[in-house]
């Protein structure tokens, strides 16, 4: 066992104590992305993303035909347009 009295009061350091502050805001809103550990995984995903766009593309294009020729009038597919080109910078909604 020590002999004697303490000298001075033992202290945290000041690098723990903000630490300890940022922990305690609780877990942060939103989806966490982890990068694979292997760039085959990337190219793999890549492929799968680029398939899954052709099929539906395919299967669109397969039913628009199908239902333009069962139709007796034209059927005409609309594209929404961009949000960039809706907006014009002379235009004012109030006129």
């Amino acid at each position: 066992m020590a002999q004697g009295k303490r000298k001075f009061q033992a202290r945290k350091p000041a690098a723990s104590a903000g630490k300890k502050t940022a922990g305690a805001r609780g877990p942060r809103k939103g989806g966490r992305i982890i990068a694979p550990k292997k760039a085959r995984v990337i190219h793999q995903q890549k492929l799968k993303k680029n398939l899954e766009v052709t099929i539906r593309k395919k299967i669109e294009h397969e039913v628009v035909m199908k239902a333009s020729a069962k139709l007796p009038k034209k059927l005409s597919v609309l594209k929404a347009p961009k949000a960039e080109a809706s907006k014009e910078p002379n235009h004012s909604s109030k006129s």
